[in-house]
Parts: C-alpha cells; sequence; structure tokens
C-alpha cells in the first residue's frame, strides 16, 4: 500500500514529466487553437504540481523531483516523434498518449493508497479529472 508521501510524489511526478514535455511540443505547433489548448495544460499542471510540492512539505515530506535521465529520455522521445511529422493531429496523439500514461499510473496509485490526508485523495482526484479533461479536448485535434 502507498501511504500520502507516495502518492504525492507520483502527482508531482506526473505532473512534472508534463510541464517538461507540453512546451516542446506547443513550440511545434503551427495551430493557435491547440497552442492554446497545450498552454491551458500547462497552467493546470504547474498549479497541480506546487499544490502537490506544498502538501508535501506542510506534511514534512521531501521533494522529489523527476531524475533528469528520466527528462533527458523525454525530451529525446518527444523530438524523435515530432522529427518527422509536426501536423496538429499528430501532436495531439502524442499529448493524448501522455495523458493516457498519467491516467494509468494515477489510477493505479490511487487503487494502491490506503486512505490518509484527505487533502492528498483530493488532489490526485483532481489531476485525474484533468487528465481525463485533456484528453477529451484533445480529441477535436485528431
Amino acid at each position: 500500500m502507498l501511504n500520502d508521501y507516495e502518492l504525492l510524489n507520483r502527482i508531482h511526478k506526473n505532473t512534472q514529466m508534463g510541464l517538461e514535455t507540453l512546451p516542446l511540443l506547443s513550440m511545434r505547433a503551427e495551430d493557435t487553437t491547440f497552442r492554446d489548448t497545450i498552454r491551458k495544460q500547462i497552467t493546470e499542471y504547474r498549479d497541480l504540481n506546487r499544490k502537490a510540492e506544498r502538501l508535501m512539505r506542510d506534511s514534512g515530506f521531501e521533494v522529489q523531483s523527476v531524475s533528469p535521465m528520466a527528462k533527458m529520455s523525454a525530451t529525446v522521445m518527444t523530438n524523435v516523434k515530432t522529427l518527422m511529422d509536426t501536423s496538429t493531429s499528430h501532436l495531439a496523439e502524442i499529448v493524448i498518449q501522455g495523458s493516457n500514461m498519467g491516467v494509468t499510473q494515477i489510477t493505479r496509485a490511487m487503487h494502491r493508497s490506503r486512505p490518509g490526508d484527505a487533502s492528498v485523495r483530493a488532489l490526485a482526484d483532481q489531476l485525474l479529472r484533468a487528465e481525463e479533461k485533456n484528453i477529451k479536448a484533445l480529441r477535436e485535434f485528431l
């Protein structure tokens, strides 16, 4: 079973990966509506990331960032996936894939966590709803 710290850490790392990769995809997008959608996601991830950090610090937990290797790997994979195709549809597909991974990871973490601080569970729910909303919004660009 996961404790509050581990669930918060998953939330923090999930949003951090989005904050690492979404700006790269936004820069490659020509469609301004798509870019605006990505910017909203970035803002949402930043807010959730800060809330997770604040809850960790308030609880006396150490804030752990995504490893530099994982960040580099995500950047390289994003660059490779967009090397030949920067169409809006393809960029939306990449973001949807990332959000689907986020949904899977946070859902699994929530199922494996024991009831603890209600605010931690609420933040995990908020991230899950955000990911699902983002996927729905991005389907319009496929």
